[in-house]
């Protein structure tokens, strides 16, 4: 539950059926982050779009991806992104502890030293946006990231540091264990 009223998948009609029907077939249910949105089909199937391009193929792979959620939604304080975020690492197979690690002190876990610039990069961006400089875009370069893959990283920071703020601002629990 939320904050807020929310229309539950069993009484939703129109386009918030469709939508709802679309997050069922990728997911297998409803999650509370998108119940949310139920005040607007309009916003949610356009919500639906966004997120299938970010989750789509990309240069980084679904892996890098995924830390970077776990890790922006752990550093922001949001228990159901960084709930949600964590299971979908787990069922890629990341390591246990890399997980765990990710999702409750993210500037402290041991990773290779690329995906730590990577984690590092999206933290800051999280914390202090303004403080970002080129400095930053160049420490990723010299872990031989592309343009496109640094592009992908400062995007994927900055849509989690959205999804987190629209749960947090609502009152979006996690799910039931």
């Amino acid at each position: 539950m939320s904050w807020i009223a929310e229309v539950h998948e069993s009484t939703a009609e129109g386009r918030l059926k469709e939508c709802y029907e679309r997050i069922v077939k990728a997911l297998g249910r409803v999650i509370p982050f998108y119940r949310v949105f139920s005040s607007s089909p309009r916003l949610l199937g356009a919500h639906l779009e966004f997120y299938g391009a970010l989750g789509g193929p990309g240069v980084l792979s679904k892996l890098r991806r995924e830390y970077i959620a776990t890790a922006v939604s752990a550093e922001n304080g949001c228990a159901h992104c960084t709930q949600l975020h964590r299971g979908f690492l787990e069922a890629l197979g990341a390591d246990p502890a890399l997980v765990r690690g990710l999702a409750t002190d993210p500037a402290a876990v041991p990773l290779p030293p690329a995906d730590r610039a990577i984690v590092d990069y999206a933290l800051k961006l999280t914390r202090a946006p303004r403080a970002m400089t080129r400095a930053d875009v160049l420490a990723l370069r010299g872990h031989g990231f592309s343009d496109a893959e640094i592009f992908e990283v400062a995007f994927t920071t900055a849509y989690f540091n959205y999804t987190n703020r629209v749960a947090e601002g609502l009152g979006v629990e996690p799910e039931p264990a």
